[in-house]
């Protein structure tokens, strides 16, 4: 992957710079809230105020602006609670808020008071009970009579007397509450509501309303949650949502900034799907973290959409799906065929199809928290298949996640470096160009020939994928890929080998030009050699595209290849090849060609015997390890030596049947004794004449 200088901040979800535009339209909110705490005096008892609005709608942003618009007289501190563990931590962090407020005048007798106020309230925060879901009764008879005992009331008395002395109201924010333990959230609305009441000292909270009600009801110590906090914060201010037209103009410009950073242009198609994404994702986009995060995300990978050829746009959906509904972006992968069809096989011949209810079900199972309909706008974006009650959002592009060759490249965002360029593949799939072509196949043959398997297989099966649709015979392509299996000529076939993907695109390509009449069985002979080209002519025919054609693909090399057995056989005797050539030239020509055609090689039962060893051959069975099985190509054998010549040495062949014991499968190596070959060559022919 090419290096390139990130000059982007990193994204760390910090409140937004108080001075900065507003982007989300919440200027005139700020403003009443602002101008509702102005009223608060420093004369007045104390109030709370709160913030309320779920995770991430911009509560701290919100509570940054506000006290930058508050007047000049507010002497304003952070009180942060969640770091304190416990109920002496808390009460050290408040009486430390407070000496923050008096600053200088935190000295001498007030420092006493303080720490004697900390000391003294730590058992306080302990003893008040919260019992039936509100601060009156018993919460308060408790507080009211220790309250009463001279050295409370005269320590509270000093503070409150030394924070008046400041002549300013003073205002505490306390922020995200909801980080808190439902325990510590107890003791932090006790030192709120019964032990931080100093006159003049007044309260803004931040906190998201469920998360609260759901921590106070695990405590067990509250009757209705909803309630109780109604006793606790006087004037709750609600965070507003982000405007739908902020958010399409913050998409849009997200979007934007990606076709600016990658180079990408759109065409009238792709202005048009951009226009339908951000109409899908915008009510999706609901707090500014979201819309922050989103953008993160999007332009951490960006350089991949380069780099692994994708989609624009589609990446932009599927980062969507991966951040807000990960259960559905884990199974996209087994839901791809029935995304891409719209139908469901319920029996080999009968497909059901998928309807936008069978979808919402499918995405409340995979991802109960996601938005079901948004999720299936977005999924109707990415494929054809799925349908939003009669309406398809899927435009067909190139580079699709649609499209099986890219699918796997948006799981994989942020591993480029495990994939293939396509474009090389492209241009030798497609392309006949003298200039293109070998530049193209140059930088291909270092992915094929590499040392690298995994990557070699997916550029072999996307090259296949692509000669599916561009099928005019290409000799450049046939070269190319002959000079690839040479390259790994030495290889032994295994699981996994690049060879077995070479030899069945090999195949094809040397039958479309066979066919084509663009080259000749001799030529591919030579180019590939016997061993080879007889493995890519038994491959063709395999195909559904030369189906019912193996004969006439093969009929011009089985004419060779039956010359030259008849000629002499002992070249296919001595390399092992005698058995295959056979068994292809009594397929591929008609029996007057091939009836007895190894006679003449056959002088004494000796050379009967060496040439029915030829047509023993060993199947492989792979599995943990690979074994062997002994096999006899009757049929051939049959044909090609002549019932007169077998029955000339039926008597030596049955005084000699059985006379060796020996293991036909599960062999544990291709190397078999030539004795256990013999034997069970005379065997086979044995069981041929009963």
């Amino acid at each position: 992957m090419p290096e390139t200088e990130d000059v982007r901040p990193m994204w760390t979800d910090e409140p937004f710079d108080v001075h900065a535009e507003d982007p989300f339209g919440r200027g005139t909110f700020v403003d009443t809230v602002v101008k509702r705490i102005q009223v608060a005096s420093a004369t007045d008892s104390s109030t709370v105020f709160g913030l309320v609005g779920p995770w991430g709608s911009g509560k701290t942003s919100i509570l940054d602006r506000v006290r930058a618009g508050l007047a000049d007289d507010w002497q304003i501190a952070e009180f942060t609670p969640w770091s304190s563990g416990d109920a002496a931590s808390m009460s050290l962090e408040f009486v430390n808020t407070v000496a923050d407020l008096l600053g200088e005048k935190a000295v001498g007798e007030t420092r006493a008071t303080l720490a004697g106020y900390a000391g003294f309230i730590t058992p306080l925060l302990e003893a008040i009970p919260f019992v039936g879901g509100g601060v009156k009764g018993a919460t308060e008879h408790a507080l009211e009579a220790i309250a009463s005992r001279p050295p409370w009331h005269k320590q509270f008395a000093e503070l409150s007397k030394a924070i008046q002395s400041l002549e300013k109201r003073v205002l505490i924010v306390v922020d995200d509450v909801d980080r808190l333990g439902g325990s510590e959230l107890l003791t932090l609305l006790r030192v709120i509501r019964l032990l931080g009441r100093f006159r003049g000292v007044h309260y803004l909270v931040a906190y998201d309303q469920d998360t609260v009600e759901d921590l106070l009801r695990s405590t067990g110590s509250v009757g209705r949650s909803a309630a109780f906090m109604e006793k606790i914060v006087q004037y709750p201010f609600e965070t507003p949502p982000v405007p739908r037209a902020a958010v399409i103009r913050l998409l849009s410009g997200v979007i934007e900034e990606l076709l600016a950073a990658t180079g990408v242009r759109l065409d009238s198609y792709g202005l048009q799907r951009a226009t339908n994404l951000v109409d899908v994702l915008s009510p999706q986009l609901r707090t500014p973290r979201a819309l922050g995060r989103f953008r993160e995300h999007l332009a951490a990978f960006a350089n991949h959409v380069a780099t692994a050829r994708l989609d624009l746009l589609d990446y932009v959906a599927v980062t969507w799906l991966r951040l807000n509904a990960h259960g559905v972006w884990a199974l996209l992968e087994p839901w791809h065929q029935e995304l891409r069809s719209g139908g469901r096989q319920i029996s080999t011949t009968k497909t059901e199809e998928l309807t936008a209810a069978d979808w919402e079900d499918r995405i409340a199972l995979a991802h109960p928290q996601a938005d079901r309909a948004g999720t299936l706008e977005v999924l109707s974006f990415l494929f054809e298949g799925v349908d939003v009650r009669g309406r398809r959002s899927f435009i067909a592009h190139p580079r699709a996640m649609n499209d099986p060759t890219y699918f796997g490249r948006y799981l994989l965002l942020a591993i480029p470096e495990d994939d293939v360029d396509d474009e090389p593949i492209r241009v030798v799939a497609t392309e006949m160009d003298e200039v293109r072509f070998p530049q193209a196949a140059a930088e291909l043959a270092v992915v094929i020939d590499g040392n690298d398997d995994a990557l070699a297989n997916l550029a072999l099966n996307r090259l296949t994928s692509l000669r599916a649709e561009h099928k005019t015979p290409n000799l450049q392509l046939l070269e190319f890929l002959t000079a690839r299996m040479k390259a790994r000529a030495e290889e032994e076939d295994r699981v996994g080998s690049p060879r077995t993907g070479l030899r069945e695109i090999l195949s094809r390509e040397v039958a479309r030009c066979v066919l084509a009449g663009q080259t000749t069985a001799s030529a591919v002979i030579e180019m590939l050699g016997e061993a080879e080209a007889l493995n890519v002519v038994w491959m063709a025919p395999r195909s559904a595209e030369f189906r019912g054609r193996g004969g006439e693909i093969a009929n011009g090399f089985a004419r060779i290849w039956a010359e030259r057995l008849k000629s002499d056989p002992s070249r296919y005797l001595a390399d092992g090849r005698l058995g295959a050539v056979a068994e292809l030239v009594t397929y591929s020509l008609e029996p007057g060609d091939t009836n007895g055609l190894l006679d003449q090689a056959i002088t004494e039962y000796a050379s009967f015997l060496e040439l029915a060893k030829g047509f023993v051959y060993l199947k492989e069975w792979l599995g943990n390890g690979s074994t062997y099985e002994l096999s006899f190509r009757a049929e051939p054998f049959m044909i090609l030596i002549s019932e007169a010549v077998r029955e000339k040495y039926r008597s030596a062949v049955a005084e000699d049947a059985g006379e060796l014991q020996y293991e036909i499968e599960d062999l544990p190596s291709r190397d078999v004794a030539d004795e256990i070959l013999r034997a069970f060559a005379v065997d086979s022919i044995y069981g041929l004449y009963s």
